[in-house]
């Protein structure tokens, strides 16, 4: 079995244009990240202009593949441990300027000097994750293996090449020092600079200012060997190699790894903002599992808006005339407010009526007894198809129907009304495979009516993933009791099915059938309305939404959702409960 990655995200699909993979693996490493360093470093995909990271960001690769992904990881790790110890501020050259005016550092020898300290920088960082985080070292030596241990660096360590005393010949020696091939004769105050990177003095270094210092002492020890006249000879384009050049190049991935210059695919600025939406912490994706050989991931989320908002308020009026029809409906429903009281008079036991205690010698019917009852808790669950066929005068009256019953919620005791949103989205530019979006909207137990208006801008969005929603909504509801009473209330013009070949047609069909009976087995109560227009011909729709529903399911035109509203009204004046 494969070791690191394979532990915490599926690697049979990978994608790096898929924005849902790409999510799940953003959310994957940062996660690691919190883990190591105790702190919330956002992780994002890199773009144009962007470092690995800035002192504040860890930005990781797109170009993600099974053999790379534990890399990136060790990246991110690497990097991120830099944002929770290296002090920027001191190190920034730019500035500060410590080199310079505290060590005196040429101008000419500035860069060079900087990557010195980069380098030394990162072995203290390297420690600190070896020691406090052992659990990570896997990822570190895969991190290492790509970037240092080559069979090109083993084999040139030990032959001629970068044998003259030059800026690149101590930097192909001092990087890769720890090499089991390096050999401290190849270049004069190597065994100096080898002594200063034991484990004790490692252990020593407990600040970026360390770092600072032991970069400049080392520059101190190599500078005396680099002659003028050998860097001009070494810079000329004489006639390499094939094995020279190749080393060379590998020498300056080496030097812009540990200057923080990686070679990275970019992602494109829109899906680095559709994976950062989706890697949030409020945004599950979640494998759901079809049957044993298929999954399909699913984005269950609170940010509706992301999903389902419009920049027009195409239903403002819709909004406004559905809390009318709300307040007329609280109307009807304001007597659940009160609590119906029925005071039997005469009774043999009870409580003692003091008005009727001259009556005690002959009398044994002095006592009464009260009876209160009362309105179930009721929570129902509304979920919205918003699928593409929905728009228009569709959505309008299912909007405003919503709108009524989340009023009059928000208004009654012992009444309280979530709303959800379904829909897919794309996950490839040919969009032939989708995900399921589930987005949560409202709740009269935690939001105003003033959350009405945000439904003002909605949309639609993809189709139509009914069986797959309605079974996350399903896992999250409260348990009914005796005392209070679940319903689920189900819009929707269209059948089960979205663009994938794990839950289309028959199979999506068949298994919303199958969640349905799951609501019944948990005596949850179902209520679902088919909602269509003229434009609608399809009996077979029809036919086939009754299979899945049942008893339960309404086929109603969209001139006809106040029936909606007053099936809800029936339903909360009926189930009441004797208290005491």
């Amino acid at each position: 079995m494969q070791k690191g990655a394979a532990y915490w995200m599926n690697l049979r699909n990978f994608d790096d244009e898929d924005p849902i993979f790409l999510a799940q693996v953003q959310r994957g490493i940062t996660n690691f990240v919190k883990i190591l360093t105790g702190k919330d470093i956002p992780v994002e995909y890199a773009t144009s202009g962007d470092s690995m990271t800035d002192g504040e960001t860890v930005y990781i690769a797109a170009n993600l593949k099974e053999d790379t992904i534990d890399y990136v990881v060790g990246l991110a790790l690497h990097e991120a441990s830099h944002v929770l110890l290296t002090d920027f501020d001191y190190l920034n050259k730019e500035k500060g300027k410590v080199l310079e005016n505290v060590y005196k550092i040429p101008k000419e020898d500035l860069d060079n000097v900087f990557t010195l300290v980069n380098f030394v920088e990162d072995k203290r960082i390297d420690n600190f994750v070896y020691s406090t985080a052992p659990g990570y070292q896997f990822y570190y030596e895969e991190l290492y293996n790509k970037s240092f241990y080559n069979p090109i660096v083993d084999e040139n360590l030990q032959n001629d090449i970068f044998r003259t005393p030059s800026w690149d010949a101590y930097f192909f020696r001092i990087i890769n020092i720890f090499n089991r091939n390096s050999d401290l004769d190849a270049l004069p105050g190597l065994p100096e600079i080898r002594d200063l990177f034991t484990f004790n003095h490692i252990n020593s270094w407990k600040s970026t200012r360390d770092c600072v210092k032991v970069a400049v002492e080392i520059y101190n020890i190599i500078k005396p060997y680099i002659k003028e006249e050998d860097e001009k000879e070494d810079g000329e384009d004489n006639q390499k190699t094939n094995q020279e050049y190749k080393t060379r190049e590998h020498v300056d991935r080496q030097k812009n790894f540990i200057d923080s210059q990686y070679r990275k695919k970019r992602v494109h600025k829109k899906v680095k903002e559709q994976v950062n939406r989706l890697a949030e912490k409020n945004t599950k994706i979640k494998d759901y599992k079809i049957n044993k050989n298929s999954s399909i991931p699913t984005i269950i989320t609170n940010n509706w808006k992301e999903y389902f908002n419009s920049p027009f308020t195409h239903h403002e009026k819709n909004v406004e005339l559905g809390i009318l029809m709300g307040k007329k409906l609280l109307k009807k429903l304001k007597v659940r407010n009160n609590i119906k009281k029925d005071i039997f008079e005469n009774q043999k036991k009870g409580k003692l009526n003091p008005k009727k205690l001259f009556q005690a010698p002959y009398n044994e019917n002095i006592f009464y007894r009260i009876e209160k009852e009362d309105f179930k808790n009721v929570f129902l669950h509304i979920s919205l198809d918003l699928s593409g066929s929905m728009r228009g005068e569709k959505l309008g009256q299912t909007i405003q129907t919503a709108m009524a019953i989340a009023y009059a919620a928000c208004h009654l005791k012992n009444f309280d009304v979530e709303i959800s949103l379904r829909g897919t989205i794309d996950r490839s530019k040919n969009k032939i495979d989708q995900a399921p979006v589930l987005a949560y909207a409202f709740n009269s137990k935690n939001h105003s009516v003033k959350k009405l208006n945000d439904f003002k801008k909605i949309t639609t969005c993809g189709m139509t993933p009914e069986g797959i929603c309605l079974d996350e909504i399903r896992k999250s509801l409260p348990k009914p009791s005796h005392s209070q009473e679940i319903y689920l209330l189900n819009i929707s013009d269209g059948l089960p099915n979205i663009s994938s070949m794990s839950y289309n047609f028959s199979t999506a069909v068949n298994h919303a059938s199958k969640v349905v009976k799951e609501f019944k087995k948990d005596n949850i109560k179902v209520l679902s309305y088919f909602v269509h227009d003229v434009w609608d011909k399809d009996h077979k729709s029809k036919d086939t939404f009754g299979k899945i529903y049942g008893k339960n399911a309404k086929y109603i035109d969209i001139n006809n959702m106040s029936l909606v509203a007053d099936s809800i009204n029936n339903l909360l004046l009926s189930n009441t409960i004797k208290v005491f």
